[in-house]
């Protein structure tokens, strides 16, 4: 493997080495930050891989290490001669790492020699200071000539020597040294002096803070200086720190900056406020009882470079999901007990844990590594918890296999992918194809067979095993074909519908007699698949648009001599859905044909969590209206190499249906958070939501909706109603409340059970009405025999026998009325029950109840069983009401008396016999008034 710039640029992210590998020169992968692993063949016999780096076959001397590698490095034992400047690309590495038995040592993450008087190697990725320990004199060449962000040196000991190319020269400029006062500080500055050097300064003590007036209740993150110079964080001060914090990699002291190493013991407990915390890759150590009892904290990601999680240290928290990396070493008593919310554990090594670390938390799904069960294994059966150990080993002996043959790549070997972690498998197409484990063998060649363990799109562990096909000449054919399967990065969408995600690979094709295009008999055509993967669990996309940048065209097609377009206005490619290629969309690399839009996008849909083939085609004579081309002469060479033809650029978007809506209608909803905006009619949304209904979160509209609720200001939607004189002169805002959240009264015949959305007015209603016209019978009997239910229901009145029973009723659109869902509203009847019992109604038109508004029961009604039954807290007011606070959002704008007139729910007050609760002044929901009297509604119906 010779010279720079083979994959300069390129996205590859992986890439296997043949056996016939001979030469490795040092620039061989330069200039590839993408490049995370490098395997090689075991059959090769001068290289060896390791940690995806690359080794002679003794592993004494490092070769090569990927740009793109994170996190840390480990070195093998039989190491002895590692080149600096290896790492000196490597911006996202952070620490090597090497074993007891080591020709070196590993200190805070650099290498050095046994002694530790040399400094060998230092990741680029260090980040902006280290600590250079007493014992060093040395600092090698190359040893940190990457560290671009390198701001603060603390050199403790008497550092003798200091190779020129040691640092760059950025650094010997702007960086800070800091050096003990003491003995000898003349001549160890002048070193460093003598290095290129000019910003000296003396070094904190063990024990300086940021923040030395601990007086002041004025709040902000606090660092304090361990005994290794690198800082502790933690909070200070009476107020709470932001939701989302995020804490820096270095802080300064006394001018000089050091980097962030340890979260203090304690440092954030009980901080309500938190919802979600950003780690720097500097930190090691995460403390005792750091983030203990911080209730709302849902969200931390933790850095490759975490060794140590301490006792209590997420205890009581809202954490759902938690990813532990490799490094992570230990894990403390009750680091993660009686989180309520914790649904999955994934870890990527294998950590000492201690027995009760989950403690209390029920229904735990934990990922270990195959072997490492024994680790999390204590009392976790009893809660319901569920390990799930994944692996993949293979055979190290090659698989041999013929031309038209299959084989088990798993023989030999071990697979264990719980559900639902996804096996993938990378390999050279051209000699065979792999699906589900099982190698089907095209033609004559040898391939590295790369199988892949990822969960959520993460890689958890991989295997590599060599496949040698012999060849069978009965059992070959003249194969005509792109790279026979180019895995494009996967889709990914977060919540936002309106994301755009570009994914672009090079088109490439094998010219040659064997592999691919053969100029003698010149096939018409080539091929070959793309996968795309929405790794997205809530969110479809659609293929918005393709571009297409030309690398080599020119060099490898020309217009046939026949031809009346030239070669850059000619639509030589194509690309469809796999069985599909109707859809195919089509372009070229010249103006006005280098990008296309499909005609229906929604022919190009991916749904979440799910993969789609595509075929790219190379057009050629036999494509008259797309192309007329031919590869050049002597371009072939027999399959030796792909030819990269161009780069192809496909655009998804989030799945937005198209609306056919009229806003003049009586009942209409606008999606504003895409442009052009998208107008729903009343029929197009019942559809949605009977989708909604059906399919669940596989509902291509489910996501659409959901945004809706969390962020009502993505979209409108209104109804013009009717008033008590039969005018429709009325127009209404809707809100939508709840998802797949009621139940249907009676089952549908398409199998449906749950009405798929829930609206409510955002204003109340322009008339007031009492829940019953006396009070004389008071509050007994409920929602289910007031008179206001009849008004708002058709119905015959044969429940409270008023003359104007359906008069609300009267007041909705026919249409609307045709529309509405008839659900089942649980209530309590009788006012002074401790039973937890309810009745049940069926209803078009409804009223909310008390826990549907609030979910948590007020303790002074705790004994009140029956008042929790009367519906699940709707997915809009999560976290945003509760019983005795200002709820601006309940706040509906109609007047009474110069004041927000209150509104009936339908709960019967528990502690008055005649009364109703309501929603009352500022939008408090612990307002009760007498049956009789009139207030406003405020509806709720389904669709």
């Amino acid at each position: 493997m010779r010279g720079g710039g083979a994959f300069t640029d390129s996205s590859v992210e992986s890439l296997s080495l043949p056996e016939t590998i001979q030469h490795i020169d040092d620039g061989a992968l330069v200039n590839c930050p993408s490049l995370k692993h490098v395997q090689i063949s075991p059959k090769c016999e001068g290289f060896v891989s390791f940690d995806d780096m690359l080794f002679t076959k003794d592993y004494s001397q490092l070769l090569l290490i990927p740009e793109g590698k994170e996190g840390a490095a480990s070195l093998p034992d039989q190491t002895t001669l590692v080149p600096a400047a290896a790492f000196s690309r490597c911006s996202s590495l952070s620490r090597l790492l090497v074993g007891d038995s080591a020709t070196y040592t590993s200190y805070d993450g650099i290498l050095y020699s046994k002694d530790l008087k040399t400094l060998i190697a230092c990741p680029a990725g260090i980040g902006a200071s280290i600590v250079i320990p007493a014992e060093t004199e040395t600092i090698d060449k190359d040893a940190l000539s990457g560290c671009k962000d390198l701001a603060s040196i603390t050199a403790l000991g008497n550092v003798q020597k200091i190779d020129a190319t040691a640092f760059s020269d950025e650094t010997k400029a702007s960086a800070v040294v800091a050096l003990p006062a003491g003995e000898g500080y003349n001549t160890r500055k002048s070193t460093w002096e003598s290095a290129g050097f000019t910003n000296f300064v003396a070094p904190a003590k063990p024990g300086a803070t940021t923040n030395p007036d601990t007086t002041t209740e004025a709040a902000s993150l606090t660092y304090t200086l361990l005994d290794d110079y690198t800082l502790s964080a933690s909070w200070q001060g009476k107020d709470d720190p932001q939701a989302n914090l995020e804490i820096p990699a270095s802080a300064e002291i006394n001018g000089v900056p050091y980097r962030v190493s340890t979260i203090a013991e304690n440092a954030f407990a009980n901080r309500g406020s938190l919802t979600s915390v950003k780690l720097p890759t500097t930190i090691t150590t995460i403390n005792n009882g750091a983030f203990a009892g911080c209730a709302n904290l849902s969200t931390i990601e933790f850095p490759n470079t975490l060794r140590e999680i301490g006792e209590r240290a997420f205890e009581a928290t809202s954490l759902k999901d938690v990813w532990l990396p490799t490094s992570i070493n230990s894990i403390g008593s009750r680091a993660f007990a009686s989180c309520s919310s914790l649904e999955r554990v994934v870890a990527l090594g294998t950590p000492e844990v201690a027995s009760d670390a989950i403690a209390g938390c029920i229904n735990v799904s934990i990922y270990v590594p195959s072997g490492s069960e024994n680790s999390w294994n204590p009392g976790l059966p009893s809660d319901n918890n569920h390990l799930m150990p994944y692996g993949i080993t293979l055979s190290e002996e090659p698989l041999s296999i013929e031309a038209g043959q299959e084989a088990d790549l798993l023989k030999d070997g071990n697979l264990q992918a719980p559900d639902p972690v996804e096996t993938s498998y990378s390999y050279a197409a051209s000699p065979l194809s792999v699906d589900a484990g099982t190698v089907s063998a095209k033609k004559e060649g040898t391939s590295d067979v790369t199988a892949v363990l990822s969960l959520d799109g993460i890689e958890l562990t991989r295997a590599t095993r060599t496949v040698e096909v012999s060849p069978n000449p009965d059992a070959e054919g003249a194969i005509v074909q792109l790279n026979s399967e180019v895995r494009l990065p996967a889709v990914y969408l977060s919540e936002a519908s309106s994301n755009q995600i570009n994914v672009s690979a090079p088109t490439q094709v094998v010219l040659g007699e064997a592999s691919g295009y053969d100029v003698a008999t010149k096939p018409d055509c080539a091929t070959g698949m793309a996968i795309f993967k929405n790794n997205s669990t809530g969110q479809p996309v659609q293929l918005a648009k393709v571009s297409c940048d030309s690398v080599s065209i020119d060099s490898n097609i020309e217009a046939n001599p026949s031809a009346t377009t030239a070669l850059n206005q000619q639509r030589l490619f194509s690309l469809y859905p796999q069985d599909n290629e109707g859809f195919a969309v089509n372009f070229g690399y010249g103006d006005n044909v280098n990008t296309v839009v499909p005609k229906d996008k929604n022919n190009f849909l991916i749904t979440p969590n799910s993969s789609v083939p595509y075929i790219f085609r190379l057009n050629l004579t036999n494509k008259p209206d797309l192309a007329d081309a031919r590869v050049k002469e002597g371009v072939a060479d027999n399959g030796a190499t792909l030819k990269t033809l161009a780069t192809v650029t496909c655009t998804f978007e989030g799945f937005v249906p198209v609306g056919h809506g009229d806003k003049g209608a009586n009942f209409y909803l606008e999606n504003t958070s895409v442009s052009p905006s998208q107008v729903y009619s009343l029929a197009e949304v019942k559809e949605h939501a009977k989708d909604i209904s059906q399919k669940g979160k596989d509902s291509l509209y489910y996501s659409m909706y959901e945004s809706f609720i969390k962020d009502d200001g993505k979209y409108v939607c209104k109804t013009t109603w009717y008033d008590d004189k039969g005018d429709k002169s009325h127009p209404y805002g809707l809100r939508i409340i709840g998802i797949n959240h009621d139940e249907l009264a009676t089952k549908s015949n398409d199998g449906r059970t749950v009405a798929g959305l829930t609206f409510q007015f955002i204003d109340v209603l322009n008339f007031e009405y009492p829940m019953k016209t006396a009070s004389g019978f008071g509050n007994s009997g409920g929602w289910g025999m007031s008179e206001l239910r009849e008004r708002m229901n058709p119905g015959d009145g044969s429940t409270s026998g008023v003359a104007d029973d359906d008069i609300v009723w009267n007041m909705v659109p026919s249409d609307l009325q045709d529309s509405i869902e008839v659900v089942a509203k649980r209530y309590g009847g009788y006012w002074d029950s401790t039973a937890d019992s309810v009745w049940s109604s069926e209803d078009k038109l409804f009223l909310a109840s008390y826990s549907e508004l609030v979910g948590v029961i007020d303790e002074s009604y705790k004994n009140k069983l029956w008042l929790s039954q009367e519906g699940d807290q709707y997915a809009y007011y999560v976290n945003k009401v509760d019983t005795y606070s200002e709820n601006e959002i309940l706040m509906k704008h109609y007047q009474w008396n110069d004041w927000e007139s209150a509104w009936w729910l339908r709960t019967v007050d528990p502690d008055n016999s005649t009364n109703y609760l309501c929603v009352g002044e500022k939008g408090k929901v612990n307002d009760s008034h007498d049956v009789s009297q009139n207030w406003s509604i405020c509806p709720c119906f389904c669709l």
